[in-house]
Parts: structure tokens; sequence; C-alpha cells
């Protein structure tokens, strides 16, 4: 036979645990179906006459004992349960004997229907847990035979064994067939839950991927793409030496990306102000370097650990805007916050532009700024108008 290729079917060794699993949910039906139906037999012959009920009395206390043994253990394990089933039937069948033997009006109505609901409802019901077996019809036939010879024989005289005996036939044949549908009904729902954990497993995979290709094309953008945007312009306004480091730098950084390794966080330099968080004060001597005069404004307080980096990256794409595009060197960084956010404000008073008419596809503002930022629940706006300047406010929750 061939494997198959069904995502969601199960592999042979989970196949054994969808078998223990359609075990248990058709033996709690059998046991809650057995208890049911035999009790039920049991109620008919509270309503015989004083003197025949009299006589019932044995059968009475083995129906009562049968539908017990079922009923009452609440957490039973599968072979206690197995076992607890196979004794009700035993009883159930004692029971059956018993109305072949006994002295009882057979011929009464509630006696009728105490046997017709034994024979065709209460004792077929141990096939509800072995719908998944192959052997079912086997264990169907050799169980049917003898209930139907007995449940005949104790209806004889009355006449109705014919119908006793074709509701026998009937309930059973009904009974194995919604055995059959319960252990499917288990198997689909298995398949149906191992299709969902693929499905999910393999859209976490794909988020994670796609967050790591987001991560990597803002780095790429912010590092490298940037220090190749300074090589095409002739390294204008860089000093020879800061472009050789930027350019060791990305080498640096690309053969980090292509073992799967973090990049290493820039070391921080001279603090331009002595309440600067040194993640920020990367940023200042990394674009000090390059030509910018910065002026840094912090409130007191340092910054989350979980905003520093996004925030600190962000600042640095803002200060690369200002450079490659304001026509300005000065720029203003304001950093405040309070018990719900951190904010971050960078203004420069040079060409401005309409932020409508930034591309879509662009990476700078849409990337490496506003998808840094959502990315730990935060937000950027920016305001900007040509020759009006621009001030980018990117905020973060605390």
């Amino acid at each position: 036979m061939l494997p198959s290729t069904d995502p969601g079917a199960p592999a042979p060794p989970e196949r054994a645990a969808l078998r223990r699993e359609q075990s248990d949910v058709g033996l709690r039906c059998a046991r809650r179906a057995r208890g049911v139906f035999t009790g039920a037999s049991a109620v008919h012959l509270l309503v015989l006459e004083p003197a025949e009920a009299l006589r019932a009395v044995p059968i009475l206390l083995v129906l009562v004992l049968a539908a017990g043994v079922v009923l009452l253990p609440r957490r039973a394990r599968s072979t206690s349960s197995a076992r607890l089933v196979a004794l009700s039937c035993a009883l159930s069948l004692t029971a059956l004997v018993m109305f072949v033997l006994s002295d009882l009006d057979l011929r009464a109505p509630t006696v009728l229907g105490c046997i017709t609901m034994l024979a065709s409802m209460a004792l077929p019901t141990p096939m509800l847990a072995l719908g998944a077996s192959r052997r079912l019809p086997v264990f169907a036939l050799a169980g049917l035979v003898p209930v139907l010879a007995l449940s005949t024989a104790a209806t004889w005289e009355s006449g109705r064994a014919f119908f006793v005996a074709l509701a026998v036939v009937v309930s059973w044949t009904g009974c194995w067939a919604i055995a059959r549908w319960i252990a499917a009904s288990v198997e689909r729902a298995d398949i149906g839950t191992r299709r969902l954990r693929t499905a999910h497993d393999a859209e976490r995979r794909s988020s994670e991927d796609e967050a790591r290709r987001r991560y990597d094309a803002r780095l790429m953008h912010d590092t490298i793409l940037a220090t190749l945007s300074l090589v095409a312009h002739r390294g204008e306004g860089v000093p020879p030496q800061t472009l050789r480091e930027r350019a060791a730098a990305d080498l640096d950084l690309l053969q980090r990306l292509e073992r799967s390794e973090e990049p290493p966080q820039d070391a921080p330099g001279d603090l331009p102000c002595t309440l600067l968080p040194e993640r920020f004060a990367a940023v200042d001597r990394r674009y000090r370097a390059l030509g910018l005069e910065i002026s840094w404004h912090a409130g007191d307080g340092g910054v989350p650990a979980h905003a520093l980096e996004p925030l600190a990256r962000a600042t640095g794409e803002c200060l690369e805007n200002v450079r490659r595009h304001s026509g300005v060197r000065t720029v203003d960084v304001t950093i405040e916050q309070d018990e719900r956010e951190v904010r971050v404000a960078v203004s420069d008073a040079g060409a401005g532009f309409d932020p409508r008419a930034v591309p879509a596809d662009r990476l700078g503002l849409a990337e490496s700024v506003r998808g840094r930022l959502q990315a730990v629940g935060g937000s950027a706006r920016v305001f900007s108008a040509p020759g009006a300047g621009t001030t980018v406010l990117m905020r973060v929750p605390r």
C-alpha cells in the first residue's frame, strides 16, 4: 500500500493514538447508552401489579446493578470502562435468561416492553466502543444470535415474538451504523485538527520569515544602501577614513547576516548630552562623522529597553533622510517620555517635501521608521511641506 499524501493523514505512531481516542469516545458513549437503556428497562418492572412485581424483584435487582456499574464510576480508565461495560452486558444477558426461566406473565405489556428494550436497545450498546475495529461485524453477529434467540423464546407465548425479533435486528443494525459513524467522526476531527495545526505552523513560519525579511531589509537600507549611496556620490562631505570605517562595518554586517547572526550594536561614543541614552549616542557619533550637526534635547529618565533599539534605528533613518534630502546640516532631536509613552521628534529646517507624494514601496519611512515602530506597538507621523522643513514625531508605548 502506498503511503498517504494527505497532509492531514496521521502517521503510523499517530494512528495508534487515534485508535485509542476512538475507543475512549466509543466507551464513553457505550457506558452512558447502556446505563440509560438498562435503567429504562428496569423502570418497566416497577409498574407491575404487586404480586408480579414481587416475582420480578430478582430481575429488577440484576438490571439495576447492570445500570449502576456503568453509570456510577465517573472517571474510570479505558481498561476499567471496558471491563465495566462487559460486566453490565453479562448482567443484562443474565436478566434476559431469567425472563425465559421465570414464572412471570410474559404476555403483560410492561414485561414485553422491558424485554424488547433490553434486547434491542441496551444489549447492542457495547458495539459503540468497537466502531473502529475491523472485527465489529463478527462481534455484532456473535452477540445478536443469542440475544435474538433468548428474546424470541421469552416472547413466543405472547404472539409478539416476530415483532420483537424485528426490533432487535433493526436496532442492532442501527447501533452498528452509529458505532461506525462515531469512529469516523473522531477520525475526521483528528484529521481536521492535524490540518489546522499544520496550517498554523506553516503560517507561523511564514510570519517569522516575513518578519526576518523585513528586519533585514530595514537593516540593509539603513546601513549598506546608505553607504553605497555615499559611494555613488563620491563621498561628498564625508572624510575618507569615515567612509572606509563604514564600508568595513557594512561588510562585517553582511557576513553576520549570511551566518544568521545578530548584527552587532554600535558602540557608544562621546555623549553629546549627559542625559542621552548610549544607543542614541552611537547614532549621534555615526551621523556627526557624516557631517550633520545634531542638537539633542533629552528629558530625565532612561528609555525602556524594548523601545530603545527601534527608536534609535528609526531616528538614525530620519537623520539619514536629513543628510540626503533636506539640503541642511543642522537638525534637532528631542527625546521625551511620560508614564504612558516615549516620544522622539526629529526636526530640520530644510527643503521639506509632500508626504503624500512618497511612493508606497519606498523602504525609508515605510519600513525603517513606521515598520520598526509598529512592530513594538508604536507609530510615526510626518509633518512637512515643500520649503517648510520636516518634523518626524515617533511614539512608542512604555
